[in-house]
């Protein structure tokens, strides 16, 4: 999963990440979920000690919805 907030329009389904979707997190700026920009992250990039925080149960229907978006035509 990858967050951006710069653009003001995504070409895939990419919904905006809301307060009740995080639970011990939170983001300065507008924040989207983009299920289409896969990444590999090393483990040890956010294994630090200081990354915290988690989806709700909403956060994580919103992500269900998102992916089954990117099988769906």
């Amino acid at each position: 999963m990858c967050v951006g907030t710069g653009a003001k329009n995504y070409d895939h389904y990419a919904p905006e990440l809301k307060d009740e979707h995080l639970s011990g997190i939170s983001f300065n700026n507008k924040t989207y979920l983009m299920l289409w920009a896969l990444y590999t992250i090393p483990p040890g990039a956010i294994r630090t000690g200081k990354a915290s925080g988690e989806l709700t149960e909403t956060g994580e229907n919103l992500v269900k919805k998102g992916l089954l978006s990117l099988f769906s035509a």
